[in-house]
């Protein structure tokens, strides 16, 4: 019997995650096909690789030399996978997911950008909250996101960019307590959020549960671009990301409500499946970095750099 690629990959990642059931996971295959592969690997090589106690494994001392010779190999076949792309990095499809506050102000500068510098890049775009983003990237359905929702999946890298300002906004011609806002204050009013699980949700819930106030009657939208028109004219209040709403500030249709406690700046990542074409990978995180730096999309860098708004 054989060796394949699938069964040392089910081998390694096992080894490394602690469980079947986590290697399962993160490659996207049953249980049953990740154990069978193992057992298919060890009758091969006729060795023990793993002692089984309840849902987790242990490598043996055979187990643990295989691992090393496991990453080789994997290695190895992804350079053999890299001789046969022809022509530039960029080349292809690119499954390019974004929330849909970076596709209100950056996302077609990026692709511009992208475009030009490579014109045979064919673009899928996924505009969606972070968790689904997310949940995608867990399963290999886009390549790169650009959100505020990190990942959990061992697979997926997330990469810092920056800190995005979000705050409450209302009409201007909203009528509102003349009183400092504050949770209490807001529990009184109407509001409008994304659906759960979501970072606008997060936050409003965590805003409203730091006075130890639980309010039921929020409503909920699936699309920034109907919850900031709800905002503007006077439905509801809302947390929104800072960048999409510039022009509605400068012009007077919207204003910033000092809340107290003050919204925390929130963590923006690009979020790609590790190891495939990372050269490509790479293009596309710094293309966008730049055009969101530009934009003044952050208020702050990893750095620690402060970023002056437009």
């Amino acid at each position: 019997m054989r060796t394949t690629l699938r069964q040392i990959e089910a081998f390694l990642w096992t080894a490394k995650l602690g469980s079947i059931h986590a290697a399962a996971e993160h490659l996207n295959f049953s249980q049953p096909a990740i154990s069978s592969r193992i057992k298919e690997l060890e009758a091969a090589l006729n060795v023990q690789l793993f002692t089984r106690k309840n849902q987790r494994v242990q490598l043996t001392h055979e187990g643990r030399d295989a691992v090393t010779l496991a990453e080789r190999v994997l290695s190895a076949a992804q350079d053999f996978e890299r001789m046969g792309r022809l022509g530039p990095p960029l080349e292809g499809v690119l499954r390019l997911g974004s929330d849909e506050s970076t596709a209100m102000v950056a996302l077609s500068e990026i692709l511009r950008q992208l475009k030009r510098r490579h014109p045979r890049l064919v673009v899928e775009i996924t505009i969606d909250v972070g968790s689904v983003l997310r949940e995608k990237l867990r399963k290999r359905e886009i390549d790169v996101a650009l959100h505020t929702y990190a990942s959990s999946a061992a697979h997926v890298v997330d990469q810092l960019l920056g800190w995005v300002d979000f705050a409450w906004f209302a009409a201007s011609e909203m009528q509102l307590p003349d009183a400092p806002f504050t949770p209490k204050v807001a529990a009184q009013l109407p509001l409008v959020t994304n659906s759960p699980p979501s970072t606008l949700n997060s936050i409003v819930h965590q805003w409203l549960r730091s006075a130890n106030v639980e309010f039921e009657g929020i409503n909920s939208c699936n699309s920034l671009s109907l919850m900031l028109r709800l905002v503007r004219e006077g439905h509801a209040i809302a947390v929104l990301p800072l960048p999409v709403l510039r022009e509605h500030l400068a012009s007077g249709e919207l204003r910033c409500l000092p809340a107290s406690p003050p919204i925390p700046n929130i963590a923006y990542y690009a979020s790609y499946v590790a190891g495939e074409d990372d050269q490509g990978t790479s293009i596309v995180v710094e293309t966008a970095r730049n055009v969101l730096i530009d934009k003044r999309f952050f208020v702050r860098l990893p750095d620690g750099e402060l970023l002056p708004p437009i």
